[in-house]
């Protein structure tokens, strides 16, 4: 072997060792420090029809990577992602709505209810259900343990040196899916006419999408807007 590639081979271990290393220090962490979540509810009945709707619109979408992957079902987080209990809703966080969206001067105030919407629910999170969504492909929940299951099996991927984008491959557990997803509530203005939530979705280390959208109901249709000025990725 020659010697550049012996040190290539030696720089990907020492990152894929530093970087297990480091999530297994930040779990350990996480356990004992973690701010809390709010115990899950069922979703409000007013707020159903119109959430899994969007939900439905956004998961095939082309608002984050992957809308388009070949799978054969949706993995998708059981419950709805929510503030922490200690933390206030309204944060100066890159990814608070509150900063990360810039809505057009001419509705600034209607979106200003989406923001109370927000404000008043933020801590809020809700149980999914499957049989909701309306997509030609099964959705498939995933509990908390699921969860970790699908994250300690991809997180730890380091692609190899001539393909650093090269996604991790999908775990066996969990083949046919392209992707773990996840979603906010919805948050809407008080005539149900503009809403907003979070998406997500988490496929390793270095593989993840996360953005807010904004939808207006136009003709009967729940259409996304750019307003969204920050995203995150991983």
């Amino acid at each position: 072997m020659r010697i550049g590639d012996a040190l290539g081979v030696l720089t990907r271990w020492a990152i894929g060792f530093a970087f297990a290393f480091l999530l297994a220090t930040g779990a350990a962490q996480q356990k004992t420090t973690a701010p809390l979540p709010s115990d899950p509810v069922p979703m409000p009945p007013d707020l159903a029809a119109d959430s899994y709707e969007i939900y439905s619109e956004l998961l095939p979408g082309r608002e984050i990577e992957w809308g388009d992957a070949p799978r054969s079902f949706w993995l998708l987080e059981e419950t709805t992602k929510a503030q922490p209990l200690d933390t206030p809703c309204a944060t100066s966080g890159g990814m608070n709505p509150h900063e990360a969206i810039q809505p057009p001067q001419a509705q600034q105030a209607e979106f200003a209810e989406v923001l109370a919407d927000f404000d008043r629910r933020c801590h809020e999170r809700y149980g999914l259900d499957a049989s909701k969504f309306h997509l030609k492909l099964p959705v498939r929940l995933l509990d908390e343990k699921g969860q970790e299951r699908y994250t300690k099996r991809v997180s730890g991927f380091v692609p190899p040196r001539d393909t650093v984008m090269q996604a991790p491959p999908t775990p066996q557990e969990f083949d046919g899916a392209a992707g773990m997803h996840s979603f906010t509530a919805v948050y809407f203005n008080k005539a149900h006419t503009l809403a907003m939530t979070q998406i997500g979705m988490y496929c390793g280390g270095l593989c993840g999408n996360w953005t807010w959208v904004v939808l207006a109901r136009m003709n009967g249709l729940w259409q996304p807007l750019p307003w969204a000025m920050m995203s995150g990725v991983s």
